[in-house]
């Protein structure tokens, strides 16, 4: 698959909460439509999420950096945060936090690209390794293993009241996942 090159990917900045959240929220209603409590997804909304993300630049976790696709300036499509491994008894440095595309532009290179530059951007930091926590029966899965993840470990999150397996997916040398193209 080739990656969709007329939407570029740039740096996310607080300024982007709102168009940023609008992509959160809008591709959790659809993509965890059955896996997440369906009163859980209705609770969320583009006000709340956009205060979340503000907080993600305001009060961000060690090393975070956000990257987003946009299809016109102002637009954003996709996106995705990274920064340094949350779970020490992991042995990968850094993590992909999240990767999230509106429903209308999966399948089309853009979430291959965002990864591929969240690797890239790792890579320059001087990390090696990558993972990324996936919820069990999420169709993601096979993007991931795609992108040669393995699934590495798993644990239970609560969302919503409902117990939810998670699965990692790791990646001990972004190097190769950097140099795609």
């Amino acid at each position: 698959m080739s990656v969709e090159r007329s939407i570029p990917i740039r740096k996310g900045v607080a300024a982007d909460a709102a168009g940023i959240a609008r992509v959160h929220v809008d591709s959790w209603r659809s993509t965890y439509r059955g896996l997440v409590p369906d009163g859980y997804l209705k609770s969320l909304s583009h006000e709340k999420g956009t205060e979340k993300v503000k907080g993600w630049f305001k009060h961000p976790l060690e090393g975070f950096e956000a990257l987003v696709a946009e299809e016109r300036p102002g637009s954003i499509v996709g996106f995705a945060t990274c920064g340094l491994n949350r779970d020490k008894t992991l042995q990968l440095d850094g993590e992909l936090f999240a990767i999230y595309l509106l429903e209308q532009y999966l399948r089309r290179g853009i979430g291959r690209a965002l990864a591929c530059h969240v690797a890239r951007r790792l890579k320059e930091r001087g990390l090696h390794g990558m993972i990324t926590w996936v919820l069990a029966g999420n169709r993601a899965t096979g993007f991931y293993e795609a992108l040669g993840g393995t699934r590495i470990a798993k644990k239970f999150i609560d969302i919503g009241g409902k117990q939810l397996e998670e699965i990692a997916y790791g990646w001990s040398d972004v190097h190769s996942l950097a140099s795609i193209t």
